[in-house]
């Protein structure tokens, strides 16, 4: 079984392609910041359920999550980056703030030790994974430069 939290993809409804939607529609937006996650590209994901069909491993649970974590609301912020957009227009709130149909966990980071000890490489910072996505998901980041021992995305190092 593979398990993978914070999900989203070129195609269908998620929080990347909403905040790209939202980012031209309104002056501000408000998103929750105490729930704790690693958003992760779908294609990374199935990469890994591809490596994981290929390999001899056993039955059991394995994580395919990017690396690193944040909030909905940091997460929204960096889509703003990305996009050029000024990320001082995503407000923080509260989950209180923001009622959903059902309950969701204030801390959803998933460990990443089983795929390596397969030999399978673990996804990435989910910072890089989002810029990877942006073509697909329609928007075009801003430019990014290079630093010494990371990566800068728009104000962000990515350690590596």
């Amino acid at each position: 079984m593979l398990r993978t939290a914070w999900l989203y993809g070129a195609h269908g409804r998620n929080f990347v392609r909403a905040m790209i939607r939202l980012e031209r529609e309104r002056a501000t937006v408000s998103v929750v910041d105490d729930q704790h996650g690693q958003p992760t590209w779908a294609a990374d994901v199935a990469d890994r359920i591809i490596a994981l069909a290929r390999s001899e491993a056993a039955g059991g649970i394995y994580h395919a999550t990017s690396s690193g974590e944040t909030t909905w609301f940091e997460f929204a912020r960096e889509i703003f980056r990305l996009l050029g957009a000024d990320p001082a227009r995503v407000k923080p709130i509260s989950s209180s703030e923001s009622p959903r149909p059902a309950p969701r966990p204030s801390y959803s980071v998933l460990g990443h030790e089983s795929l390596p000890a397969l030999g399978i490489e673990p996804i990435g910072h989910w910072r890089l994974a989002l810029r990877r996505a942006f073509p697909a998901l329609g928007a075009r980041p801003q430019s990014v430069t290079s630093q010494p021992g990371g990566v800068l995305h728009a104000g962000a190092v990515v350690r590596e």
